[in-house]
């Protein structure tokens, strides 16, 4: 006999992406600032621009959903990004992930790349003080913001 308790828990995997880092924090280059789409904020949402980017690999594995353990794997790979972006003011950040583009000796970002998004206040995370002027200031010179 059985048990509910036991099935429930079987078979608990999901593939997952995970990050591998290939490169250092970059600050985001001008012709992705300028030719990236802006979303426009809704009631309650925040603007955040892009100001730096790490190149990775995103790698795919088996991973049980219960443990978080790695089962399996990678079992693929794919270029991606990492982009921080930052309110003008530089006191609120966020973190996106994206697929990237390979080109012949770099990666690009996604053709869709939005180089300003909106995101809930909630969606945020607050800035350490001591990062806040230089976020400020990087917004300043990409975008032109005083």
């Amino acid at each position: 006999m059985s048990s509910k308790y036991r099935r429930g828990n079987r078979g608990q995997k999901k593939l997952k992406w995970r990050w591998k880092d290939e490169s250092d924090n970059r600050s985001l280059p001008q012709s992705w600032a300028d030719k990236g789409r802006t979303e426009p904020p809704e009631e309650d949402e925040v603007q955040l621009y892009a100001i730096q980017c790490r190149a990775g690999l995103r790698l795919e594995w088996l991973v049980n959903t219960r443990t978080g353990k790695l089962l399996r794997g990678p079992l693929s790979e794919k270029p991606g990004l990492r982009v921080l972006y930052v309110t003008a003011d530089g006191e609120h950040a966020l973190m996106r992930e994206l697929d990237a583009r390979e080109t012949d000796d770099s990666w690009k970002p996604p053709r869709q790349f939005a180089s300003v998004i909106a995101k809930d206040r909630e969606e945020v995370d607050p800035v350490p003080d001591s990062s806040q002027d230089c976020y400020r200031r990087l917004v300043e010179d990409l975008y032109g913001l005083l």
